[in-house]
């Protein structure tokens, strides 16, 4: 019997879509996937921000990134992944037009890790999609009628590594400075 990997955890700041676009999506990616491996449901999420990979469980990571994201300030948005792009190894969905909002949500997060000297994983950028499946193919793309979401809510997700297994650690509704109103 084979030894089992040494547990590896890595966090992230994502946007989910509802539960309801979640399982549209993976019902979309049913019909393409032949038989490939889809992401779950409850794992869809568009990545704002990641670690590099560490290998004990990173609790006090975590509640600086906590305290941290309390100062991330950004209005609810839509959004709508209206793209369908293979690259390699992947299948993903994507926007087709740029998301100022995104775009701006995302910068708070890259700063707020840079801010919390939260080890950057060094393979990462921000291209935003949510990944379909895996599996190997030619790269091409398409226009699709999409999905689309509101977006009022970001998450601060530890994964445990080739575990299938995504911990919300924590969440914080977009409210723009809304916190800061008396009224």
């Amino acid at each position: 019997m084979g030894r089992r990997a040494a547990p590896t955890y890595r966090l992230f700041f994502a946007v989910k879509p509802p539960l309801v676009v979640a399982r549209q999506i993976d019902h979309y990616a049913e019909i393409l996937a032949g038989g490939a491996d889809r992401i779950l449901p409850a794992h869809q999420h568009v990545t704002l921000g990641i670690s590099a990979d560490v290998p004990t469980y990173p609790q006090a990571l975590i509640e600086t990134l906590q305290g941290a994201a309390t100062r991330i300030m950004a209005d609810p948005f839509d959004l709508l992944l209206d793209r369908l792009s293979y690259g390699g190894r992947s299948a993903a969905l994507r926007p087709s037009r740029s998301n100022v909002a995104l775009a701006r949500l995302q910068r708070q997060v890259a700063d707020t890790l840079k801010r919390s000297a939260t080890p950057p994983r060094e393979d990462w950028s921000f291209s935003p999609h949510q990944t379909l499946f895996y599996r190997d193919g030619p790269p091409r793309q398409r226009r699709i009628d999409g999905f689309g979401w509101r977006v009022d809510e970001l998450v601060l997700v530890c994964s445990h590594v080739g575990r299938t297994r995504h911990e919300t650690v924590g969440t914080w509704k977009l409210q723009g400075d809304a916190q800061y109103s008396l009224f």
